[in-house]
């Protein structure tokens, strides 16, 4: 790989000639991020890194470190925020000197972090006052978990917050300032430039280009289109459906009502569509049990009949959890264990094919 005249290479753990940080009694991640930012900035001025090049494996961090493989993802995010790491999917995380062409705007962690502590300041909390539960907290923001428990370690950083249990934290000083940068997120950013290409390119009915199209377009993370367009949907922008029909256009973003056209109302919902697929799985188990086994007899695997039924091993675990709960099946632990029928599934009455069909369109047609 050639970039800027320089042979991307991938970085050591043994070119890593910092001594690793003390961790006790703080916060892991926070202070990993703070140690890992200082031997990049001493290690591009001494030459010995150059921009593009990869950082080592997180794993091989972890065990330098001596934490969880989950800590250093959380401290890799952050120095990402801080904009000397920039991550490509299937490829890895490249030292950033500040020049790079991949998009960074302010976190979502950042933006996290400055929604807690206007909830904080609306709502006059003092030192000392016990702050609501991460998922009570996510709850009352709508940030997503995973983003409110990395903002709340930030916090602890900046010795805003005090963690004083497994779960709970207090306010440990309320002399702090708000933001209100009107600070825009990457996601947010992703959102209106899809909006713009919409706008430009397309009109109601048109299929949305696949979200891997979307982020080679976009220059973004397939995770980061995935969240826009959920935006996009929650809006009424757009419809997704099940299998080759993809994202359709139902609305332009500039207007304001929604009124999908006749030719996408006529399909349910994804959520919907998703468990009419469920029950369709349920009754093909039930009909495999009829047909070849008999009350004691072990089924095979999961995955062997995963394999067997073309279906993911996620989905046919659920069908066999529901069907534990009906009395047809029940699963043991061990060696000798496994699922076992344990009565038969009633008999069918009749042989119906599956169509998830929206019920707006149903009362429409009626």
């Amino acid at each position: 790989m050639q970039q800027n005249n320089h042979v991307t290479k991938t970085i050591s753990i043994k070119d890593i000639d910092l001594p690793c940080p003390d961790l006790k009694n703080k916060d892991k991640a926070s202070t990993i991020a703070e140690w890992f930012i200082n031997w990049i900035e001493t290690a591009l001025n001494n030459k010995k890194i150059n921009q593009n090049d990869l950082i080592p494996p997180k794993s091989d961090l972890a065990y330098l470190l001596g934490v969880s493989l989950g800590t250093v993802q959380n401290a890799i995010r952050t120095v990402e925020d801080r904009g000397f790491l920039t991550s490509k999917q299937k490829i890895g995380t490249f030292i950033n000197t500040g020049s790079s062409n991949n998009r960074k705007l302010t976190s979502k962690r950042d933006a996290a972090i400055d929604l807690i502590k206007k909830y904080l300041k609306d709502n006059s909390f003092k030192t000392g006052d016990v702050i609501p539960s991460s998922r009570k907290l996510s709850q009352i923001t709508s940030i997503p978990l995973n983003t409110l428990r990395s903002a709340l370690q930030g916090l602890c950083t900046e010795q805003i917050i005090e963690k004083c249990g497994k779960h709970e934290f207090i306010l440990k000083n309320e002399e702090f300032e708000t933001a209100n940068t009107g600070f825009e997120t990457l996601v947010e950013k992703v959102k209106k430039d899809i909006e713009n290409y919409i706008t430009q390119n397309c009109k109601i009915s048109d299929k949305l280009p696949p979200n891997k199209e979307l982020a080679e377009m976009f220059n973004a993370g397939i995770k980061t289109i995935n969240d826009a367009v959920n935006i996009l949907v929650n809006n009424g922008v757009l419809v997704t459906m099940r299998g080759r029909y993809g994202t359709i256009i139902a609305k332009m973003p500039s207007e304001s009502t929604f009124a999908p056209p006749r030719e996408t109302s006529i399909f349910a919902p994804a959520a919907d569509a998703a468990y009419y697929y469920y029950e369709k799985t349920v009754q093909r188990i039930k009909k495999m049990i009829t047909e070849n086994y008999y009350p004691g007899s072990k089924l095979p695997s999961i995955i062997a009949l995963a394999k067997q039924l073309d279906l993911s091993p996620n989905t046919v675990r659920r069908a066999i959890k529901e069907l534990t709960k009906e009395g047809i099946l029940a699963s043991t632990p061990g060696r000798w264990g496994g699922t076992f029928v344990i009565s038969a599934p009633p008999e069918q009455e009749s042989s119906y094919q599956w169509l998830a069909v929206s019920s707006d369109f149903i009362a429409n047609e009626k």
